[in-house]
């Protein structure tokens, strides 16, 4: 409802009347209003309050801002000592939902569609918060202090006289109109300027302008562009960077050999993917007396990169190297990520190499850190070492065969010495894309992780760990790799969920022990593929912190990332912490907010790349899967939502949405603690693990599916009641081994009311 005429009239009576305080009736006689005006007066009024236009006191309102400030289209919000800070998330909103959150410090706000201002997805807003119990509530959005984009990448749209921009991002949960297209026109894909914000309680869309045309829609080249342009991601490197890059010498002097341990005369090798082209990590295994002495040699990225370089301060800036189809964006410039710090075969390099000695069980007898020379002498992928592994004839010389051989047995130890500790396997395989010639995705695979990956993993998380715990006893402050412990919370909902599909969670020796059985008592493949993802998403993310916590998923008390500096910021800061004190060579240091700064935006950047690289794969894979569109395919329920069920396609392994709206006929009620659909007319029901036979109905910002007509499309999952986990007994489930408190589940979960968000829908 459009009240933009009537608050026009509000700010003239005001500036009339010297700015006077007048209450709402005095308001209704001032401006004269007529029945249907004074309907839309209340709105109105709580509008402009929300806005900052107005402020109400003794139920009387009067101007917030100045008559200047009345011109512009969008106005600061008076000052409000309860407003606290967060960031808006819009995830419910673009689902066409009528709510958001706010994420703050204290927690998670609730905001209703009519409280959220004009903000957007990843927004630094100002909220009024409401508690209950002490704990979050709902908020309203009173403040957007920054914007996330200001500049957005998207595709132009005509409907009837009027032009509409759609954001890549599909959490921009609303059309831009465009008021001055520069030369674009529909079906291009261009970066638009957010002029206006506009005002969804006032009516106002949000306007723009296009500032660049970036190509057609459906390039793949114009398609990685536009997400490159999306996430403001840097293409070229600065000039004092190139700069400082030509001044580099490719050779290593006299005096920098004379100082470090020369490591060149022992069988070196790297492990890679067969398309790598920056090597950070290589490998060294000897046999000795007591066991194993194994080298994990890292490029010493830190000598060519110092604190006070433009090409540090550019790394920061981008905190991580982002990876996409047939194009890389680098931290470090290819003339150090390519050449000079990469561990290429049969060149001299430098690098920090850290030392252990295992004996014939796997446990650490000693360990050091020294600055090395190394030199390669050959560099293998994955798959070369997983043939020699599976018994398959390689062409490789007897010394590396035997070398990794042993490298391998003593991976085997290292594996079950980290299970003992704790660590939290998932057997989950990534998504592989392989594109052709013009970057169109051709397949999809599934990459397992094989011997030679664990091997891989094994040996950093040796080194990781080492360095991690000589800095957290040497450096006044460190940066860590951690990974705090799940909310309880989160555990006792996944515990519920489990017990409706008859799985059973079993309390060991602590939180660890307990996820490491469950997942090992998971029955059959399908039980994996369904419920590993779900048990995963009930723990928190793992970031890089200043503070000392340690690493659940990984069973690790002290840890930190040291291995890929090429790669990655909080690894070259870890280097040169380890310089000045485990080594004593440098004189560098950071202090404590430096730190917490390179955290954070190491953190940060992080998160940017997973986004964005996730980004360009699901267009590619929407393009891909647009072939598909009117045929058949059998599937799995991996998941359920209050709208959706999230199924899991058997011959292409991609995930797709059967909508609610495409059940069969019936009042359909959404169980959200059980993840089930119930049809409460014939008692018919969809869970996790039914089998469906669907066919693909439309391929646009996701895969839509329908049920494949006839009675054999849907099959139910058929499981035992789990006894320990019904619920119909006085179970007690403990916090693991750290809390503090017990915490009846049984009542909890009996109590019908306790959060169960059921929905009704009527099937067409």
């Amino acid at each position: 409802m459009k009240n933009t005429n009537l608050s026009d009239r509000i700010e003239q009576t005001f500036i009339e009347n010297n700015n006077t305080p007048l209450s709402y009736n005095e308001l209704v006689n001032e401006l004269h209003l007529v029945k249907r005006e004074k309907s839309l007066l209340a709105e109105t009024l709580q509008a402009m309050v929300a806005e900052g236009i107005l402020t109400k006191k003794n139920r009387k309102f009067r101007l917030a801002v100045s008559p200047d400030q009345l011109k512009k289209e969008t106005y600061e919000p008076v000052s409000h000592p309860r407003l606290l800070e967060g960031i808006f998330d819009a995830t419910p909103l673009a689902r066409d939902l009528s709510y958001a959150f706010v994420r703050t410090e204290q927690g998670d706000f609730y905001v209703n569609a009519e409280d959220t201002l004009n903000a957007y997805h990843n927004d630094i807003v100002a909220i009024e918060p409401h508690f209950r119990k002490g704990k979050p509530d709902y908020a309203i959005v009173r403040k957007i202090i920054k914007r996330a984009n200001e500049t957005m990448t998207g595709d132009i749209r005509e409907s009837g006289s009027r032009t509409f921009f759609i954001s890549i991002n599909p959490k921009i949960h609303n059309w831009i109109e465009v008021s001055d297209l520069n030369g674009a026109k529909e079906g291009d894909k261009v970066v638009l300027e957010v002029t206006n914000w506009g005002n969804p309680i006032m009516g106002r869309m949000p306007v723009g302008k296009v500032i660049e045309i970036l190509g057609p829609s459906g390039d793949p080249e114009v398609e990685l562009l536009a997400v490159i342009r999306q996430y403001n991601l840097p293409l070229q490197f600065p000039d004092t960077v190139i700069a400082e890059m030509e001044a580099i010498e490719e050779s290593i002097s006299d005096k920098e050999f004379a100082h470090r341990l020369d490591l060149r005369n022992i069988l070196t090798f790297t492990i890679d993917p067969a398309s790598a082209k920056d090597f950070d990590d290589a490998i060294s295994l000897e046999r000795i007396n007591q066991g194993w002495r194994l080298y994990v040699h890292i490029a010493d990225v830190a000598h060519y990169v110092k604190p006070e370089s433009a090409t540090f301060s550019e790394a920061v800036k981008r905190g991580n190297s982002f990876y996409f189809p047939k194009k890389v964006i680098p931290m470090l410039p290819e003339k150090l990520s390519n050449k000079v710090c990469s561990l290429r075969p049969n060149e001299d390099k430098l690098a920090m190499s850290v030392i252990t000695d295992f004996n014939l069980q796997g446990k650490i007898m000693r360990q050091r850190l020294e600055e090395s020379v190394i030199r390669s002498d050959y560099r293998l992928n994955y798959d070369q070492v997983d043939e020699l592994f599976s018994g398959k004839n390689t062409d490789f010389p007897s010394d590396l065969s035997e070398t990794l051989l042993s490298a391998r047995k003593l991976s085997s130890l290292l594996t079950a010495k980290r299970l003992k500790e704790g660590y939290i396997f998932f057997d989950l395989p990534e998504l592989e894309y392989e594109y052709d010639e013009e970057g169109f995705l051709k397949r999809f695979t599934l990459a397992e992780e094989t011997e030679s990956h664990k091997l891989i993993e094994n040996f950093m998380l040796v080194a990781n760990e080492c360095i991690a715990t000589k800095l957290s006893k040497l450096a006044p402050a460190t940066i860590y790799r951690i990974h705090e412990d799940p909310d309880w919370e989160k555990i006792e909902r996944l515990i519920e969920l489990l017990s409706y599909y008859g799985i059973s969670f079993y309390e060991r020796e602590n939180l660890n022990a307990s996820i490491q059985y469950l997942l090992h008592s998971l029955p059959t493949p399908e039980h994996h593929k369904v419920f590993e993802p779900i048990i995963l998403r009930s723990m928190k993310k793992a970031k890089y912190s200043t503070e000392h916590i340690r690493h659940f998923g990984l069973g690790m008390e002290t840890y930190t990332h040291f291995t890929s500096p090429i790669r990655r910021l909080c690894d070259l800061i870890i280097h040169h912490l380890s310089k000045t004190y485990i080594l004593k060579t440098s004189k560098i240091q950071f202090d404590y907010s430096q730190l917490k700064h390179f955290a954070s935006v190491a953190s940060e950047q992080e998160l940017q790349a997973d986004q964005s690289e996730r980004d360009i794969e699901h267009y590619f894979s929407m393009t891909y899967m647009k072939k598909f569109i009117g045929e058949s395919f059998s599937g799995i329920v991996m998941s359920a939502k209050n709208d959706r069920l999230i199924i899991r396609l058997d011959q292409i392994p991609i995930n797709a949405v059967l909508m609610v709206t495409e059940f069969p006929p019936g009042n359909w009620i959404f169980l959200d603690r059980q993840m089930r659909f119930i049809n409460e007319d014939n008692r018919d029901y969809f869970q996790l693990m039914d089998k469906v036979l669907v066919n693909i109905m439309e391929v646009s910002d996701d895969i839509y599916l329908e049920l494949k007509p006839g009675k054999e499309s849907h099959r139910h999952f058929q499981f035992q009641p789990s006894k320990k986990n019904s619920f119909n007994n006085d179970n007690r489930i403990r916090k693991n081994q750290r809390g503090k408190k017990r915490f009846d589940v049984d009542y909890k979960f009996r109590n019908k009311n306790y959060g169960n968000t059921n929905k009704r829908y009527r099937g067409k």
